[in-house]
């Protein structure tokens, strides 16, 4: 017999329609969040790429102000030991530290632009999320003892759209000492055994880095910059890339040659 229009109402869904409806929703939603998050990722990784083009651009409007020389990574008052944290204070602002985000705010103008979303340190909202490679920095010598505090000049360094001026690393806030100055890159999601956030990517699987020359770039995990494993060992007990030493080519490319 034919069911009345009435009868048809009523029926509703059985358990089983209900939970076959539910599997539906559940196998789309595990296939369709991985691809949002890679999305929302994806425009961050492009918003701090932009990020560091306009602080790029403001690195250029510095050195042309000061014939040439990079912007030094860190001033400090008195300038007796310019290369000495603030005692205590080395993870915040302090009064007596210029950090190279601090002489650049005159040409940037947005302190926005040291902040990405990416970052996955524990305060990505407000930490300054790029280092200046330390090998921009030329060291000098006082009392004797050998310091890196005070910007190299771009016409002495051999091949600016292969050398590094900032990559993201970082957990404190704009204006403090520490991760200021950046040693170590650790492009690399293998398993070397180093402590810390500063290896971890930034978006997924790699990192931003802006050049020398002003251009910048995203590599994945295992291109780019710093993605070499040191000379010290083999597998897994070699270390990843530095930047650390002016003018010293270590470990497949420390200081970028014309022809490396």
């Amino acid at each position: 017999m034919s069911m009345t229009r009435e009868q048809i109402r009523g029926r509703g869904f059985t358990l089983i329609e209900l939970l076959t409806v539910i599997a539906i929703i559940a196998v789309l939603a595990a296939i369709l969040f991985p691809v949002f998050s890679r999305v929302r990722e994806k425009g961050r990784q492009t918003n701090c790429l932009s990020n560091l083009q306009q602080l790029g651009h403001a690195s250029t409007l510095y050195s042309t102000d000061y014939n040439e020389f990079i912007v030094p990574w860190s001033i400090t008052n008195p300038g007796t030991a310019p290369w000495s944290p603030p005692t205590g204070h080395e993870n915040e602002p302090w009064p007596t530290v210029a950090t190279w985000d601090i002489s650049l705010q005159s040409y940037a103008r947005n302190a926005s632009i040291l902040i990405c979303r990416g970052n996955p340190n524990s305060h990505a909202r407000t930490a300054r999320a790029y280092s200046i490679a330390q090998y921009t920095q030329r060291p000098f010598t006082i009392a004797g003892s050998t310091v890196i505090s005070i910007g190299g000049h771009r016409d002495s360094i051999p091949a600016p759209t292969k050398t590094v001026l900032l990559f993201e690393k970082g957990d404190n806030p704009p204006g403090a000492w520490g991760d200021a100055l950046g040693q170590n890159v650790y492009q690399t999601h293998s398993s070397e055994g180093e402590a810390g956030y500063s290896q971890k990517m930034f978006h997924f699987d790699g990192k931003n880095f802006l050049f020398l020359d002003g251009h910048a770039k995203f590599y994945t995990d295992g291109q780019g910059p710093f993605h070499w494993m040191g000379a010290g060992g083999t597998g897994d007990d070699r270390g990843p890339g530095v930047c650390s030493y002016w003018g010293t080519v270590a470990d497949g490319g420390d200081w970028p040659g014309v022809d490396d």
